[in-house]
């Protein structure tokens, strides 16, 4: 792609920016003043999109990842992330830690326990097809955070990651667009163009984070509650938001090695603890044998149902709520996640790039939505503990719940999924921040641009905390990612255009 005036794209830049948080921070003081836009006009507007575009983009996702796959193990496997000439910059065990933290490790704390168990208690896919009630609800769980989500980051990646020169520098989220209309309009329109792309993936990105911010907090500020008995549940989100804040500012503040990488390694090495600590006070075969069962329903789940979602249901408007709602939320994740992963991933080859991003953290949620959830069920079939109805009551507390009945250690574990989930969100949002930066033109040597999007995430999730909706933080979640599918339905057409023509030329 040709050079574009540079006087030009440093203008754009700056204007990107400032142009962008002022449209996050006016949105959501609109969205404070008057609560009622949200919960009354926005969410059944989110809701009737999804309705339309919910189905289609599943396919779309399905689709991708069988493609994924397909190029792992094609020749395309053999080639670098990044070109030939890329190195790889960061251990495998700091690769992992990285990718996994901010894919979805906060969600994972969230649900770890509640997912599986709603949907055991009231099972969505129709019992003629799936009998076991408890493998079936971890098989639609993986659906909703398996292989299809990673493969879609995978994707983004992939498009993002320099594995076609001629699609732009690694990271330029609106290059494969641009590509798409070479030739057909000049130097002006692409700055224009350029501008307006990067400015929805920024919009996309913030409200996406957003949502998981305010989401995990509700979940934190249970745990206070319980634990600390702090009845004020604004003092309390609060303060969660504020060490949330001050962690991932920190974070961010230090970059990608001291930083980030940092933090994610801790985090994966306690993720680890708590769920071998946890496995030393549970039966191991339930959770063997939900596993088992519950992986082999998702693989027929991936293999026939998810390509006729909506014939396995009980009830098709369900995954407008749910399994859709999800796959849109990756896709608002899916600009900051990939240029994430093009970044740290250079130098790798595709096979193993694919591996470590689509099947490693696969195999990782499996593990953990058999372990958590898996135990709680049986827990509570055992001991008629109320653990699910708990969660059918209020799904913030079947964690809690569960891990009260394990006595003392119960507390330890409490405690360290709070610490857990606290430095997951933190993980998602410094790698967010960096890459919303990085999107804007942001100057690297001023900070000033790091603390006010730091400072505008924290605010904005307060905003949307006050509410205490869960169901209106998936949906503020996927705001920017309706408007972000048209552009990355471009970027596919773009990578796929410059890649035949590279092949072709060499």
């Amino acid at each position: 792609m040709n050079h574009l005036p540079l006087n030009k794209v440093i203008n754009t830049a700056t204007k990107l920016e400032k142009t962008a948080l002022l449209l996050c921070v006016s949105l959501s003081v609109v969205a404070f003043l008057f609560p009622a836009l949200l919960t009354a006009h926005l969410q059944p507007v989110i809701s009737q999109l999804l309705s339309y575009l919910g189905s289609p983009f599943f396919i779309l996702v399905n689709l991708l990842l069988f493609i994924v796959i397909a190029v792992a193990i094609s020749p395309l496997g053999r080639r670098k992330i990044g070109g030939e000439q890329a190195k790889v910059e960061f251990a495998l065990f700091g690769w992992l830690s990285m990718l996994f933290a901010a894919g979805m490790g906060s969600g994972l704390v969230f649900w770890g326990v509640a997912e599986p168990a709603l949907h055991t208690i009231n099972s969505p896919l129709k019992q003629g097809l799936y009998p076991n009630p408890h493998t079936s609800g971890l098989a639609l769980t993986l659906v909703n955070w398996g292989a299809h989500a990673w493969a879609l980051y995978a994707v983004f990646g992939l498009v993002l990651g320099g594995l076609s020169s001629n699609s732009g520098k690694v990271g330029d989220i609106s290059a494969p667009v641009i590509s798409v209309f070479k030739g057909v309009i000049n130097k002006d329109w692409q700055i224009k163009l350029g501008f307006g792309i990067k400015l929805i993936a920024i919009f996309s990105i913030f409200f996406g984070v957003v949502g998981t911010i305010a989401n995990s907090t509700l979940l934190l500020r249970k745990g206070l509650a319980l634990k600390l008995g702090v009845e004020s549940a604004l003092l309390s989100g609060f303060i969660i938001i504020s060490l949330i804040v001050a962690l991932y500012t920190l974070s961010a503040t230090l970059g990608l090695k001291k930083g980030i990488q940092t933090l994610s390694k801790f985090n994966m090495l306690l993720a680890l603890a708590l769920m071998v600590w946890l496995l030393f006070f549970v039966p191991i075969e339930p959770i063997i044998n939900i596993a088992i069962g519950g992986t082999w329903d998702y693989l027929q789940l991936i293999t026939i149902g998810t390509w006729q979602l909506a014939s396995q249901l009980n009830d098709p408007k369900w995954a407008n709520g749910w399994t859709y709602n999800y796959y849109f939320w990756w896709l608002a994740w899916g600009p900051f996640v990939g240029v994430f992963l093009a970044k740290i991933s250079q130098g790798r080859p595709v096979w193993q790039y694919i591996l470590g991003v689509v099947l490693v953290p696969t195999l990782v949620t499996i593990v953990w939505f058999s372990v958590f959830s898996g135990s709680a069920i049986a827990w509570d079939e055992a001991h008629q503990s109320g653990i699910l109805q708990a969660i059918k009551a209020d799904y913030t507390q079947g964690l809690f719940v569960f891990f009260e009945q394990l006595g003392c250690q119960g507390a330890v574990l409490i405690w360290s999924s709070l610490l857990l989930l606290l430095i997951f969100v933190a993980t998602s949002a410094d790698s967010a921040v960096l890459v919303i930066r990085q999107l804007s033109g942001a100057n690297k040597t001023y900070t000033w641009s790091l603390y006010a999007w730091s400072f505008a995430l924290g605010l904005c999730a307060y905003v949307l905390l006050v509410q205490n909706n869960e169901p209106l933080n998936r949906s503020v979640a996927i705001i920017g990612a309706l408007p972000f599918l048209i552009i990355f339905l471009l970027q596919l057409i773009g990578f796929v255009k410059e890649f035949i023509k590279e092949e072709v030329h060499e």
